[in-house]
């Protein structure tokens, strides 16, 4: 286990700028799309014809890369694809989800113990012609800390068909997963695995009175609560959630659950807008949006448990939120930063222009990890979502005058827009490194 930061397999040119990995203390965040070092389209991930038009031979070609890659540098830090213990799969259309699948829980690949996870439409992608883009957090293992698979019991929703040769052993996630004082729980949703969206959850198309976003909040805290429970923690100890949400209307009728789920002391928190989830399969026509009887919402925490000397603390600036979650959690080594924008309840802070929206960003990602006792220098992940993928770039050159060497991991996807503020164009969270 490192005692310090640790960042390898730096990706810099053609306007990138990151690192594959970054370790802080035992724990090891991943990212990239399938890029070479110098940023570009890597050519092992490069489909050759007569099969570059399959998206199901590109998202193959290019999963089987990038996870080569994160193999070899988990090894270079004591760890490996086993000890993955959540991973976030971000995919530009749900053409790509069946490829991704078969490849990432195949040979070489997190083959056996699988992670929590969660697979997202989200959109496009960079650079030109990237169709997929995990990001992944895993364990250094050691004498005090391992990757431990709680079976699913009680907590369980559902139970889960089989899809093909891949699960036959073992189904493509599993419900918690813990490491020393962590508990990583999978990407929950209100589907019972057999008919899709749960029966509880639907609401009677004869009567005024109901609403979807509404009780699939509530299934999914039920479940979450359940299931940190069997792992010896509870709700109040959750120290970030990550909610995908088909279209941000719905999270005014979403927060007005979670407060009764989190109503004090909340989660850091990042809602983000996405093109669709896991069922129904088919995205529309147009491919941006979502065929009738959808589930709305998928969300995915970070939780810690008593008894292994770690608490939660909620770090704060004094400034105002946007909605009901903390500015930061503090859980010994890491903080946990909510999403971030140019703006608050009053409307943009910035010019209208993604490189004015990012400095504003960073400084406030500056200010908090000042609160939180450690600084930009120390960050260990940084996720944004932009609404127009071109701002990537402008995100990647905001990052290297913030942190001009050894950079953090970086996921960058495109998401549909409109964000939560308006004019604003783009979302940043991050997880730094923060010992004692």
């Amino acid at each position: 286990m490192t005692s310090k930061r640790v960042v390898s397999d730096p990706l810099e040119g053609d306007g990138v700028y990151g690192s594959r990995l970054a370790a802080g203390g035992p724990y090891v965040f991943l990212a990239s799309p399938a890029v070479d070092d110098a940023g570009r389209m890597a050519e092992p991930a490069k489909v050759k014809p007569p099969y570059h038009l399959s998206p199901s031979a590109q998202v193959r070609s290019q999963t089987r890369y990038i996870f080569e890659r994160y193999t070899e540098a988990l090894g270079q830090v004591g760890s490996s694809v086993n000890d993955i213990v959540q991973v976030e799969q971000y995919i530009q259309h749900k053409v790509h989800a069946d490829g991704y699948l078969e490849i990432s829980r195949g040979p070489g690949c997190i083959e056996r113990g699988r992670p929590g996870s969660a697979l997202i439409c989200t959109g496009d992608l960079a650079p030109e012609g990237c169709v997929v883009n995990p990001t992944a957090i895993a364990v250094i293992p050691g004498d005090d800390i391992a990757k431990e698979i709680l079976k699913p019991g009680a907590q369980d929703p559902g139970k889960r068909p089989e899809f093909g040769r891949a699960y036959a052993e073992e189904p493509v996630y599993n419900e918690v997963v813990t490491a020393g004082p962590y508990v990583f729980t999978v990407g929950d949703w209100s589907s019972d695995y057999v008919t899709g969206i749960h029966p509880d959850v639907k609401v009677a198309d004869w009567i005024w009175w109901g609403n979807e976003i509404r009780n699939e909040a509530n299934f999914i805290w039920d479940i979450l609560k359940q299931r940190l429970e069997a792992s010896g923690t509870a709700l109040e100890n959750v120290v970030h959630c990550t909610t995908f949400m088909i279209d941000l209307a719905d999270q005014y009728e979403f927060d007005l659950v979670w407060q009764e789920y989190f109503p004090t002391d909340p989660p850091a928190r990042t809602v983000i807008p996405v093109r669709g989830l896991g069922a129904p399969r088919f995205e529309s026509p147009d491919l941006r949006g979502h065929v009738d009887g959808a589930m709305k919402m998928e969300s995915m925490c970070q939780s810690i448990r008593p008894g292994f000397g770690v608490e939660k603390e909620v770090i704060s600036t004094g400034a105002t939120p946007l909605s009901h979650e903390s500015e930061a959690i503090k859980a010994r080594p890491l903080l946990w930063i909510s999403g971030q924008l140019a703006g608050d309840a009053d409307g943009l802070k910035t010019a209208p222009d993604t490189p004015s929206q990012l400095a504003y960003i960073f400084r406030r990602l500056d200010e908090i990890c000042r609160a939180g006792g450690t600084d930009l220098a120390n960050l260990l992940r940084l996720r944004a979502y932009v609404t127009d993928v071109r701002d990537s770039y402008a995100v990647y050159a905001a990052l290297k005058a913030a942190v001009p060497s050894n950079p953090p991991c970086v996921c960058i996807t495109g998401v549909p827009a409109p964000l939560q503020v308006p004019g604003c164009s783009v979302i940043i969270d991050a997880v730094a490194y923060a010992p004692d």
